[in-house]
This record gives C-alpha cells, sequence and structure tokens, in this order.
C-alpha cells in the first residue's frame, strides 16, 4: 500500500469500523457475563417465593441473550468493513434496546410494594445489567446508551410515580444511577476511542516505517547502481575529452576542424549528462565543499569566451571583464558561469547574440549572461530551476539532456553564497545574474609570454597515476601540451619506483582514487609526501559518486569527480600550484 492509501488514525469511518470489531470480538464475553447476572436474579426472585416469575424472567432474558449472540457472530460474516459497519452498529442499537426493555419490563412486572424485596430485585436487575454492560458495550457508546435508556428510566420513573413515599426515594435514586452511569459511560467511551486511535496510529506508523525502509533500500541499490554505472562511463568519456583537447593542437584543414568540433559536441553532451547526475547526487549529499581561494576572474572569463567562441555556433558572444581578484572556488564558480553560457548558446538563434560580463560594483563583483533568445514564457519561470525541466530551443525544439543545468546552478550558488537572479520575457531574451562579495583590489595582471594561456610556464613536474591505460596517456599527452613536466604510472608501486629514480620533489599529484582491488590513491598520496618529507598537493580524481572515502579535502588535496573538463582541471591545477607556492 503506498503512502498516499495509509488511513488517517482519527478517520470516522475507520474508528466505528475498530469499535464494531471490537462488538463481535466481545460478544461472547458479553452474553456470558449477562447471563449470569440473569441466573443470579432468577435464583434471588426464587428464593423469596416468585418462582413462576424467575422462571419467566429467565427464559426471556436469555432469549434476548442467545438473540445477541447470534446477531453479533452471524451479522457481517465476512467481517466489518466501510460498507456494512453503519449497518451492523445501527441494528446492534435495536438488539441492546430491546434487552434493555425486556430487563427493566420484567423489573417492573415483578414489583409488589407489599414485599420491599421485590423493589430491591427490580432495583437489582435494571441496576446490574447496565452496571455490568458498561465495559462490553464500552466499544460503542451508542448501544449502551440504548440498553440503559430503554431500561433504568422507564424502572425509576414508575417506582417515583407509583410507590409509597418512603420508596419513591428508590426510583429517584434509580434516575440518579441513570445519569451516573451515562458520565461513566462518556468516559470509558473516550478511553476506548484514544485506544483505538493509538493503535491505529502505531499500525500506521508501523506502515509507514517498512515504507520508509523499502524507500531506504531502493536508495541504496539506485546509489549503487549510480555509483557503478558513472565509474564505468567516466573512464572513457575522460579519456575521449583529453584525446580530442589534444587532437585539436595538431588539427590544421578547417574541414577536420569543424568534424572535430562535431565530435566534441557530441562528448560534451554525454558528459553533460553524466556530469548532471554526478553533481545533483554530489551536492545533495554534501560531498562537494568549496575551497575557497583568490583567482582572476577576468582571465579565466576571457578564456571561456574563446572556448565557447570557437564551438561553431553563428551566434555572437560579445564579452566586457574588469580586472579583479576574487575569492571563491574557482572550480565551482566556472562551473556555474560554464552553465548558464551553454545554457544561453544553446536558446540563442544563429543570428543572436550573448552578452557576457562581469564588473565590480564596490565590494561586489557581478557577473551577467545575457542572450537574445526566445525568452521564458512567464507561466514557465517558476519551473526553469526545478529538476529535469526543458524548455524549447531556439530552433523550436526540445533541448536535450536532462533539465538539470539550472538545478545545479541554483544549488551551487547557495553552496557559494552567491546572490542568483534573472529576468526574462518572452521574444527578447533571458538575462541571468550572479553577484557575490570580492576580494580587496585587483593583483597586478601577469605579464604576457610567448606561451598560449594553457600553458604553466615554470613547468611543474606532476605525477600522474591512472589504472586505466586510455585515460593515462590522454591526460599525459595533454598535461605535456601544458609544458608539465610528467612522471605517469598506472599503480602505486609503479609510481613509488619512478619517483625514487627522479632527483626533484613532485609539485602536483594527479592520482586515481580507485588504482586496483587493493591499491588505493589516498594512501599513495600519503606514502609520496612522506617519501618527500613535503605537504605536496594532490587532486584526487574519483569516477564514483559521493563523498570520496579514505581522505579529507584541505589545503592541499582536493577532489575531482571524472569525467573532468580538462579546462576544469587546468583551474584546479593553477590554484593549486598557486596556494602550495604563495
Amino acid at each position: 500500500m503506498a503512502l498516499a492509501e495509509l488511513p488517517s488514525a482519527n478517520d470516522l469511518t475507520l474508528l466505528r469500523v475498530e469499535q464494531a470489531r471490537l462488538l463481535k470480538e466481545r460478544v461472547l464475553g458479553s452474553c456470558l457475563l449477562v447471563e449470569f447476572i440473569v441466573a443470579y436474579t432468577a435464583v434471588i426472585m426464587g428464593v423469596v417465593g416468585q418462582v413462576a416469575t424467575g422462571l419467566a424472567w429467565f427464559a426471556a432474558a436469555t432469549a434476548m441473550v442467545l438473540v445477541t449472540y447470534a446477531y453479533g457472530r452471524l451479522a457481517a460474516r465476512d467481517g466489518i468493513d466501510t460498507g456494512n459497519v453503519f449497518r451492523f452498529l445501527r441494528w446492534h442499537c435495536v438488539v441492546s434496546a430491546l434487552t434493555g426493555l425486556v430487563w427493566g419490563g420484567f423489573a417492573i412486572y415483578q414489583l409488589d410494594y407489599a414485599s420491599e424485596a421485590t423493589l430491591f430485585i427490580g432495583s437489582l436487575t435494571v441496576c446490574s445489567i447496565t452496571l455490568g454492560g458498561v465495559i462490553p458495550s464500552s466499544a460503542y457508546r451508542a448501544t449502551y446508551v440504548c440498553l440503559a435508556s430503554a431500561s433504568l428510566p422507564p424502572f425509576g420513573l414508575y417506582v417515583l410515580a407509583t410507590a409509597p413515599d418512603p420508596l419513591r426515594l428508590v426510583g429517584l435514586g434509580v434516575l440518579v444511577f441513570y445519569f451516573f452511569a451515562m458520565f461513566v459511560s462518556a468516559r470509558v467511551e473516550i478511553d476506548t476511542r484514544e485506544t483505538i486511535a493509538s493503535r491505529n496510529a502505531r499500525m500506521l506508523n508501523e506502515r509507514i516505517v517498512a515504507q520508509n525502509q523499502l524507500y531506504l533500500k531502493a536508495s541504496e541499490e539506485k546509489s549503487r547502481f549510480l555509483a557503478a554505472t558513472s565509474h564505468d562511463l567516466s573512464q572513457p568519456l575522460q579519456s575521449q575529452g583529453f584525446f580530442i583537447r589534444a587532437l585539436r593542437d595538431a588539427v590544421d584543414a578547417p574541414d577536420q576542424a569543424r568534424l572535430l568540433d562535431r565530435i566534441e559536441e557530441s562528448w560534451r553532451a554525454q558528459r553533460e549528462l553524466l556530469q548532471g547526475i554526478v553533481d545533483v547526487s554530489r551536492i545533495d549529499s554534501g560531498a562537494i565543499v568549496p575551497r575557497m581561494t583568490p583567482f582572476r576572474l577576468k582571465q579565466e572569463c576571457e578564456k571561456l569566451v574563446a572556448e565557447y567562441a570557437a564551438r561553431g555556433n553563428a551566434c555572437t558572444i560579445e564579452g566586457a571583464f574588469d580586472e579583479v581578484e576574487m575569492v571563491t572556488d574557482p572550480v565551482l564558480l566556472m562551473r556555474v558561469v560554464r552553465n548558464l553560457l551553454s545554457n544561453a548558446l544553446k536558446f540563442t538563434p544563429p543570428d543572436g547574440r550573448i552578452l557576457f560580463s562581469a564588473r565590480r560594483h564596490g565590494e561586489r563583483v557581478r557577473i551577467v549572461v545575457e542572450d537574445t533568445g526566445p525568452g521564458i514564457p512567464e507561466n514557465e519561470q517558476a519551473r526553469i530551476f526545478e529538476e529535469y525541466v526543458q524548455l524549447r530551443q531556439a530552433d523550436g525544439r526540445t533541448a536535450r539532456g536532462l533539465g538539470l543545468g539550472l538545478s545545479i546552478v541554483l544549488r551551487l550558488c547557495k553552496l557559494l553564497n552567491i546572490d542568483l537572479d534573472f529576468r526574462s520575457r518572452e521574444g527578447e531574451g533571458t538575462r541571468f545574474g550572479l553577484e557575490m562579495a570580492r576580494a580587496g583590489e585587483a593583483a597586478p595582471a601577469p605579464e604576457a609570454s610567448g606561451r598560449s594561456i594553457d600553458t604553466f610556464a615554470d613547468a611543474p613536474l606532476v605525477v600522474l597515476v591512472d589504472d586505466d591505460r586510455s585515460v593515462l596517456d590522454a591526460m599525459e599527452f595533454v598535461l605535456t601540451s601544458w609544458n608539465c613536466r610528467i612522471l605517469s604510472a598506472s599503480s602505486s608501486r609503479q609510481a613509488l619506483e619512478l619517483l625514487a629514480l627522479t632527483d626533484s620533489c613532485p609539485d602536483l599529484m594527479l592520482v586515481d582514487k580507485r588504482l586496483g582491488p587493493d591499491d588505493d590513491g589516498g594512501d599513495l598520496i600519503e606514502a609520496i609526501r612522506e617519501e618527500c618529507n613535503e605537504r605536496i598537493p594532490a587532486i584526487v580524481i574519483s569516477g564514483n559518486l559521493g563523498r570520496l572515502s579514505g581522505f579529507e579535502e584541505s589545503e592541499a588535496t582536493i577532489g575531482l569527480n571524472k569525467p573532468i573538463d580538462p579546462t576544469d582541471l587546468r583551474v584546479a591545477m593553477q590554484d593549486m600550484l598557486r596556494t602550495s607556492r604563495a
């Protein structure tokens, strides 16, 4: 049963069903108790000389006991449910009222004021049935009210009206007893209702717990499946991305470059599908922890303009950036900006343009991505930051992907304490704004060099370890093109052997988290640091979802999930090297 189908513990119909079930369950015990009282009063009638009256009383009262028992057993034989509960209770009230009339009638019938014993027997008869019926009939008070009202008031009023003056007080006492019985029965029913409601609430809670356990099990199975799938898919995507980057430097012909653009576009689509699932899972689980460091915003934004302009889209990308140094997590911030630029590129027509700017506003920095696309309809604007929401592109087709881009943007903005706003009008484009704190005045701009902006001027020595040969070859090729010196290995043992043959201490380590069944990248990082007796910065790379186990992110150690965009890796490497040399 789904949670939405579970009944409420306070539902009146459910309460009536439970009360009716209690009446059926208690019918045998109730009838035995009443039959004992019948026999007891019949014996007393015989003792005082009313043998015939006692026998008649025993026969009539026993007949009503049998009727009550038969009704409780035979009515609703297939069980009490919401369809028959009210009919069952209604006829149960009728049987109880008839029983009360028989008791009250015989109590009046056997009265003889010449013998005070008959007044005692009559009072005992009506009071005993009502007193003894409190508990059996407490499951449903209406049946008790019918029983007591049909026996006590008629007898009490009859005695009060016909008995001699001294004995009329007995009739008054019976009426007082009746009101007392009503009060007690009301209290008993309240306790019974609370007991039933508590039991139903407990049953409901047990069902919810059982459902939650099923959901938790399904969630754990899903997480295991996603972890295994993401690892296996990220490995080939990782090597593909770096091979594409390496191949781009070797391609000269325009036709080849356009074909490579198509290949890279397909690779990015696959990467974004997998990365979207990975990012949402890691952010929600708390596995992503911002690493706040200073970096130059203008330099990174200019690289993004060049990168997105080279993707072959006919729309124009215009950039305007102030020279400013910020304190934030550069990898996460660039991921936010990349998602916004990708979104703008996706929805801007070929003859449109994208305005990308980063400006200082006092002690704040504002980044704006504005496009001249079709805009977002007003009725869709409240949904764009939800998961799996996909709007139509500029060409009228539904956007590709899972619709996680803006959902990830919103999550990362909260993580980085960035104020996110947007405005859009249908037919007039969309504008996204990011506003955050900056750190002091701009640092001096780096001197221009003849090298590419992707290269490292001081040729750092990088230890690269990954058990996947294709990933290792691709990353080694790209890192070498970035002017890095590389010590590449496929296992911890091989990495330590190569390091022992090297006189220099590494500047940075890029290590896969899972190097084999008994080979952990985190242990290798600590072993190299111990061997060199230095806190060498390290980037731990993993293809698994969730928080990386075996190490904690710190100033000298961060984690990245495969498949890594080469640009993201370069930004992370620059940040780690700059921090370690500061």
